[in-house]
């Protein structure tokens, strides 16, 4: 039988996950911003004396990017199959039940309730989960490019 209380602290570690995933969504959004600020300087001083442009930081700039994304939609691609497969044994279970020909004990029953209760906090989990794995990697490029140029010389 599923007891509520497990199943109200799951609950309430899916906010804390949630929580923690806009903190670091704020996190890269400011690592972001003073990225996008200096790397405009440094543009800006290039575009003025093209001698004095920082053209190896100009050349990580695409494949940074198209990096991170790549490892996020893929993060999130293996988590959503993975989720997918969850599903599709649970689908199974069910009309395994189903197709008995008979009516389903009270043993059998209560044993799907219990699977269709951790299965939906599983999910609830696992898609809580989704936007912490797909940030990740972007959230780690954007922090280390905001330490990284903040440790640079301005032109």
């Amino acid at each position: 039988m599923p007891d509520p209380f497990s199943s109200w602290l799951r609950l309430t570690s899916i906010w804390a996950d949630t929580s923690r995933t806009g903190l670091r969504a704020m996190e890269t959004l400011a690592a972001s911003n003073s990225v996008v600020e200096r790397r405009t300087g440094m543009i800006d001083t290039a575009m003025r004396n093209p001698l004095a442009g920082d053209y190896a930081e100009f050349s990580r700039m695409v494949p940074e990017k198209v990096d991170a994304f790549s490892k996020s939609g893929l993060a999130m691609a293996n988590e959503f199959w993975s989720m997918q497969t969850a599903l599709l044994t649970e689908v199974q279970a069910f009309w395994g039940m189903a197709l008995r020909g008979r009516a389903p004990t009270l043993a059998e029953m209560s044993s799907a309730g219990w699977r269709a209760t951790n299965y939906a906090l599983s999910t609830a989990e696992r898609g809580a989960n989704l936007g912490a794995l797909g940030l990740a990697p972007i959230h780690q490029q954007a922090t280390a490019n905001a330490r990284r140029l903040k440790r640079k010389k301005s032109p």
